[in-house]
């Protein structure tokens, strides 16, 4: 792809975006702190939501590159459909999607990434791209399970995934190198400068992983080169600024299925985001003002090209008016599409094409947070939008969390969620329909979690039931077919979590979700259960990681295609000494033969090998 990295040094000059971080905590139980729930830090005993937090020690524990991997071990619900050895690719038959609670899509669009609170999708389709997010980058993870458009809007019908940025902890500098090899061609490499001096804190990042790739019948080699920088001020006491700029140039080769497979399936995607953001933080008032601008430019051998864009401005303000109340004041404006061509299509298969189509969003959002008697909070919230395609909708949301004692602590809540039409809904192709509503979904959980007196060991289980309506699908009764809002779904589950953390070097994180669905979806298994252990023998460190899954469907086809297996992973560690460490990440130990996704087998045993080295 001609000019990649200056289209994205000229998109660097034309957008803004917003890179506000949480404060950092790794205490275990109902004191832990929490940002994404709410939009300021909140003790988890005080956020109806159902939340997971996934810290920099999980993330490093996982030995991926790739951050949303990792993210699977910690959060009950959550699946992953993973396609190479390092990365995911774009496109039909791209891996990446994420399901929580069974809620997916084709694209996948119904749960939303963000960064630092900001919308991360492509503007034509509006999914993420996985292949943009590094655990290099990441402080922590906060995972909201379940409806989450009140505070962030569209595509967060089944969750939002909230990657919080580095914002450093030391003064002077330092950084990590990382070097690793493994089977089938198997390369990665990290460099991480960190400087903080006074009131200014920088962070550069650089990641390099490549793949020859595993299948022997067709090519499905990856590489990725990304680059990362930030750069945080802080003008007073209580006034904050951060601008952050990210860059991911991909090659994947898009192996195809065992009956069809590709040799020469060539994908290149370069995808990246800049961001600005203004934090003030007072008694009274707090909240912030950012800006943010994704960008992304693609090119296919089946000639596919297009670029896009999605940017915007959120706004909002905590008002600290009255005790044990904070009102959240917010207004969201957004703008996301962008332009594709297709010369190799016929005329009548190039609606659309070729034609520059843009969506404009904004939206304004009131939150009500209210404690009562120090146990009792309560939490009310309403959004309303207004999309320059289909008009205006409303989404509420209530719920509240009560500390029973010192150790118990009940939620309820009630959302609804939404997700609006993209441009390839709208537009693209002979199924577009511009006259295509939003899709809905409502959400309805009880959770309670239960925390030992010593603090070391935590429960939680969570029942939840979810209907979603207005689900835009294809209408084969139609010629051509036409997309529809026809679709519906209703779900029910329980998922649950055990953690483990002692004084000592043994920790233990155990989840488990069932799942009761009444529609075939993808990436959605009936039983789901995840366990990882951690411990120490002196220098040696060994986390062992098992995944149980039983009634996957890896097809939209009948029951039959419901498969079930069961995966082992080791990740070792040796401190040589205290700046060097040699790692050692095996997969798939027990050799399992199984498809995530009918026709695209996953690998065998493999292995990589690397040294950390910190400075």
């Amino acid at each position: 792809m001609k000019n990649r990295f200056l289209y994205g040094v000229f998109c660097l000059l034309l957008g803004l975006s917003g890179s506000l971080s949480a404060q950092e905590t790794d205490t275990l139980g109902l004191d832990q702190v929490v940002v994404t729930g709410t939009r300021m830090a909140k003790l988890a005993s005080q956020v109806t939501s159902s939340i997971s937090v996934i810290d920099k020690s999980n993330l490093k524990e996982s030995g991926h590159i790739n951050v949303l991997p990792a993210l699977v071990r910690h959060v009950p619900g959550l699946m992953l459909n993973e396609r190479s050895l390092v990365g995911f690719g774009v496109g039909p038959g791209s891996g990446g999607n994420i399901s929580i609670r069974g809620i997916s899509g084709t694209p996948n669009n119904r749960i939303l990434v963000l960064i630092d609170g900001q919308p991360q999708f492509m503007g034509i389709f509006s999914h993420p791209i996985a292949d943009a997010y590094h655990s290099s980058d990441i402080e922590r993870v906060e995972v909201i399970r379940g409806a989450a458009s009140v505070l962030y809007g569209s595509n967060a019908m089944g969750g939002a995934i909230n990657l919080i940025t580095d914002k450093g902890n030391e003064e002077g500098w330092s950084g990590n190198l990382q070097a690793g090899m493994g089977s089938f061609g198997t390369r990665s490499y990290t460099g991480r400068v960190n400087y903080e001096k006074g009131k200014w804190q920088s962070l550069l990042s650089v990641n390099s992983s490549k793949t020859d790739g595993y299948r022997d019948d067709a090519n499905d080699s990856f590489e990725n080169n990304a680059l990362f920088y930030k750069l945080n001020y802080q003008a007073k006491e209580d006034i904050r600024i951060a601008a952050d700029f990210q860059l991911s140039d991909a090659i994947y080769f898009h192996p195809g299925t065992l009956s069809s497979p590709l040799s020469d399936d060539r994908r290149d995607y370069l995808r990246g985001r800049v961001a600005l953001g203004l934090e003030n933080q007072g008694d009274k008032i707090s909240g912030a003002a950012l800006f943010y601008h994704n960008f992304g430019e693609h090119q296919f051998t089946s000639g596919f090209e297009s670029t896009d864009s999605n940017q915007g401005i959120n706004f909002y303000q905590n008002l600290h008016l009255i005790p044990g109340q904070t009102i959240t004041l917010g207004v969201d404006h957004s703008r996301f599409g962008g332009e594709a061509i297709n010369e190799s299509l016929p005329p009548q298969a190039a609606a659309g094409l070729d034609v520059s189509h843009r969506i404009n969003q904004t939206d304004v959002y009131l939150q009500i947070q209210q404690s009562l008697w120090e146990k009792l909070h309560v939490n009310l919230g309403v959004r309303e939008i207004n999309n320059s395609q289909f008009g205006k909708s409303t989404v509420p949301r209530f719920g509240l969390s009560y500390e029973i004692n010192q150790r118990n602590l009940l939620k309820i809540s009630s959302a609804k969620a939404f997700r609006s039409p993209s441009v390839v809904d709208l537009y693209l192709f002979p199924p577009a329909n511009d006259e295509l509503n939003p899709e809905t979904m409502w959400n309805h959980e009880l959770g309670l979690t239960h925390v030992l007196p010593d603090q070391h060991l935590e429960m939680e289980v969570v029942v939840y039931y979810t209907k979603g309506d207005n689900l835009i699908q294809l209408d084969p009764s139609t010629a051509p077919p036409r997309n529809r809002n026809t679709g519906a779904f209703k779900n029910k589950g329980i998922e649950s979590q055990v953690r483990y953390r002692p004084v000592g070097m043994f920790h233990l994180v155990f989840n488990y979700n069932y799942l009761d669905g009444t529609d075939n979806v993808l990436f959605a298994p009936k039983h789901h259960l995840n366990m990882q252990a951690s411990t120490n023998f002196g220098k040696l460190s060994v986390v062992p990681f098992v995944q149980q899954i039983f009634g996957l469907n890896n097809s939209l086809g009948t029951e039959s295609n419901s498969i079930d297996y069961t995966l082992l992973n080791m990740n070792l560690t040796y401190q040589l000494i205290e700046e060097v460490k040699f790692y050692v990440l095996a997969n798939n130990l027990l050799d399992t033969s199984y498809q995530m996704e009918s026709g695209y087998p996953m690998p065998g045993i493999n292995i990589t090998a690397g040294i950390n080295v910190e400075f």
